[in-house]
């Protein structure tokens, strides 16, 4: 999967405007986190969002991850993302 960190998350959302917002839970030992996942269906890639030092960024509420979209993507298409949550770590 590619990433996208937040500059590049910002163009992206603008270039594709059909994209899609998905927020995963992950279960690890240190408690619960959440994974941001960008979807572009128009291209059928998908991506993470990356800390500027490259890392998975991991979000400690949901409620702080869906501000970051709101924040960095206002035009949201569909103003939805798309949770799953309850699924360990493949």
């Amino acid at each position: 999967m590619q990433s996208l960190d937040k500059k590049e998350l910002t163009v992206f959302a603008f270039a594709q405007p059909d994209y899609r917002v998905h927020l995963k839970e992950l279960i690890q030992s240190d408690g619960r986190k959440w994974i941001l996942i960008i979807e572009s269906p128009s291209t059928g890639q998908m991506f993470t969002v990356v800390t500027a030092l490259g890392k998975t960024r991991l979000f400690k509420n949901a409620d702080t991850a869906i501000d970051f979209i709101k924040e960095t993507c206002p035009n949201n298409p569909n103003n939805a993302i798309t949770v799953t949550y309850g699924v360990p770590p493949s």
